[in-house]
């Protein structure tokens, strides 16, 4: 190791020691995702700074991607319901970014507006669309993709150390091959976490 790098390395250190040494709340959480190509869950982290103006956050998410022409029908002869013209399509968006709140302090409700934008990747998993479960997802062919969302959102101060945050934006989801005759699932997305503070 060269000197020139144990010293980026060092000073990496220390700038991130000081950033995050400003990050005194911490939130983790769940939530569901509404979105134009489907819909899921996610896990999600979040650190807010001591001025109250943004947070650090990342989450993992899990989207069952539905076809434009997926329908639900009535099959008489088993005599339940099911989907007819799904794809086998699952995508997790792994990402991370920042909240920014412009009217931290201003507004004296329990409820705080912000932007988000959050980059990553997207790791997309293309089934077979027929036959068992195990025979559609055996072999499943995998993507690797960047991803992103752009949105606004408000937290909300429900009870003690919880809060809910909902957020509407654009997800960006562009894939580097085609998948079930797109190479592209970006949409609009509501997305709606569930958080509680932990006390470190």
């Amino acid at each position: 190791m060269t000197k020139k790098t144990s010293i980026k390395i060092i000073f990496t250190f220390i700038c991130t020691s000081l950033l995050l040494g400003q990050f005194n709340k911490k939130y983790y959480g769940f939530g569901l995702d509404v979105g134009s190509n489907g819909a899921g869950v996610f896990v999600t982290g979040q650190s807010m700074h001591q001025t109250e103006k943004f947070s650090l956050n990342a989450d993992i998410r899990f989207y069952d991607i539905k076809a434009k022409e997926e329908t639900v029908v009535y099959n008489y002869y088993y005599g339940q319901f099911e989907s007819v013209g799904g794809i086998s399509l699952v995508m997790v968006p792994i990402l991370m970014g920042a909240n920014y709140y412009p009217f931290a302090g201003k507004i004296e409700n329990n409820f705080s507006p912000f932007v988000t934008c959050r980059a990553g990747i997207n790791i997309t998993f293309d089934g077979k669309e027929i036959g068992s479960f195990s025979d559609r997802w055996n072999n499943a062919d995998v993507l690797v993709s960047p991803g992103g969302f752009l949105a606004v959102g408000i937290d909300v101060i429900t009870y003690g150390p919880t809060s809910v945050s909902t957020m509407v934006g654009l997800e960006i989801l562009p894939l580097n091959d085609m998948a079930d005759g797109a190479d592209d699932y970006s949409g609009m997305l509501i997305h709606i976490a569930f958080n509680r503070r932990i006390k470190m």
